[in-house]
This record gives C-alpha cells, sequence and structure tokens, in this order.
C-alpha cells in the first residue's frame, strides 16, 4: 500500500469498523497474529510494518521523522470515512498517542507499553545521542550481535523463561529484520525525537494496558491516565501481549466492546 507515495507492508483481516495495531521497535505485522484472528469477526484488523521494520524499508532520515510516520497513517485513516481504534505497543504507542493527539479520525486509543514523550529537552538530546550509539553498535556488530544484546535487556527479561519455542519465534521475527531499517529507525523515530504530547492528550480516551512487573511504563501510565483507565497484567513485564498473551487479548476485547457499547448509548 502507498501512503504519501512510500510503500507499506499492511495485512488487512476481517470486517466491521477499522482496528490500527501499531508494533514496538524490532516487530512487524506478525506481532498481532493472535490479536487479529481473535478481533477478525468483529473488526477489520489492520496491521502495518512501520518504517524500517517487517516489509516496509526505511526512507531518508527527513522522511523517517516520527512526525512523518504520523502523516502516512492519517492518510491510511483516511481511506476509511469512519473513525478508528488504534492499539500501539512500546515505540507503536507512542505513535498511537501522537495520532490521538492530532487526528479526529482517532475514536480510541489502547497504549501498551509506552510513554508521551520525554517532559526535558536535555533528556530527550541524551536519549537521542544514546540511541544514535545504539545504531552505530548496530551498523558496526551487525544485527544477530544487536539482537543478543536487545534480548540481554532487563525490559525483557521475562521473555527468557517463556517455553523455549516461544522464544526462537520472537527471535526469528526480530533476525528477520534489516539492520540498516532498525538503525534507521532508532535514530530519527527514538523517544528522544518525540515532540511530547501529554498536554495534548484527552485522558479519558485513552486505555493503557502495562505489565505488573513494569515499574518503569507503569510509573509513566500512572501519570498520565486517570486511574481508571490503567490495566494492568500480572505476570507481565514490558511486552504483556508476550508474556500473557490470553489476558491481553481478554483486556483489548474488552476495552473495544466497551467503547462499541458507549458509542451505541
Amino acid at each position: 500500500m502507498k501512503l504519501r507515495h512510500h510503500s507499506y507492508h499492511v495485512e488487512i483481516i476481517g470486517s466491521g469498523p477499522p482496528l490500527l495495531l501499531l508494533h514496538g521497535f524490532t516487530g512487524s505485522s506478525a506481532t498481532w497474529e493472535m490479536l487479529g484472528r481473535r478481533l477478525q469477526s468483529d473488526y477489520t484488523v489492520y496491521c502495518i510494518d512501520l518504517l524500517g521494520h517487517g516489509q516496509t524499508v526505511a526512507a531518508p532520515y527527513q522522511r523517517m521523522r516520527l512526525t512523518e510516520q504520523v502523516k502516512d497513517l492519517q492518510d491510511l485513516l483516511a481511506t476509511r470515512d469512519e473513525t478508528w481504534s488504534v492499539l500501539g505497543y512500546s515505540m507503536g504507542g507512542r505513535i498511537a498517542l501522537m495520532l490521538a493527539a492530532t487526528s479526529k479520525q482517532v475514536k480510541q486509543t489502547i497504549a501498551v507499553s509506552t510513554t508521551p514523550g520525554i517532559r526535558s529537552a536535555h533528556e530527550r538530546r541524551l536519549r537521542r545521542q544514546a540511541d544514535r550509539r545504539l545504531a552505530n553498535r548496530l551498523l558496526t556488530d551487525g544485527l544477530p550481535n544487536f539482537i543478543a544484546y536487545w534480548e540481554s535487556l532487563p525490559l525483557f527479561e521475562s521473555q527468557r523463561h517463556l517455553p523455549l519455542e516461544v522464544q526462537e519465534s520472537i527471535r526469528r521475527g526480530r533476525l528477520g529484520q534489516s539492520a540498516e531499517g532498525l538503525a534507521a529507525s532508532l535514530i530519527a523515530q527514538g523517544t528522544g525525537n518525540m515532540a511530547p504530547v501529554w498536554h495534548l492528550l484527552d485522558a479519558a480516551a485513552i486505555d493503557w494496558i502495562v505489565g505488573e512487573e513494569d515499574v518503569k511504563f507503569k510509573k509513566i501510565a500512572d501519570e498520565a491516565a486517570l486511574p481508571e483507565k490503567i490495566h494492568l497484567i500480572p505476570a507481565a513485564s514490558h511486552a504483556p501481549h508476550i508474556d500473557q498473551p490470553e489476558k491481553f487479548v481478554t483486556i483489548v476485547e474488552k476495552l473495544l466492546l466497551t467503547n462499541q457499547m458507549g458509542e451505541s448509548k
């Protein structure tokens, strides 16, 4: 699918109101295979490979910026007349929040393990520098070494306790990425390159899903959201859709249904 003259890989399944699913860094549309299957009888589910991920190739730096990625997705939303539900995880969650802040076509946002941005300009600059070093490490050491490093981060410690076949499936997906694409994403789309949108969000219109063991992102959700809009998943960390897939899907189904019922009143 062409969005503002850039080719995107988009998988579309099901029928009904449109739902857009946005993966995280090193992810792809395949991230949402289970969720898409469960929702396709009630929704038209759009699973997209974001810039530099999966089968969507990277673009020059200026074209890779988060603001450009959001404009591309606004182009996608405009392919349908009705409003959309958007769910995003981590990097995809940041993009989902930017869409919520800028697009009237977004009626519901589900933000998973994510942030509305770094408030401090100084801290954003430090994060940009760190992400550039990480990108250089990726290009120097190669993708397999980088993925081994990425999987060793404390953020993903819980995944090391998953069944081996699940771990291997996740690793295959990560190793199927392009080193150049991931490096470009780190440089252009890292959190340090995101203008914070805390002040632009309607807290009542956003649900947050966070792993109960994800201390950092639980704190962010507590600051950004109404208490009743935070949904914790026990025995899960930064990737609750991987740590506890059934619990995750059940919560998402409930949130979508509640929104539908609210609209029908």
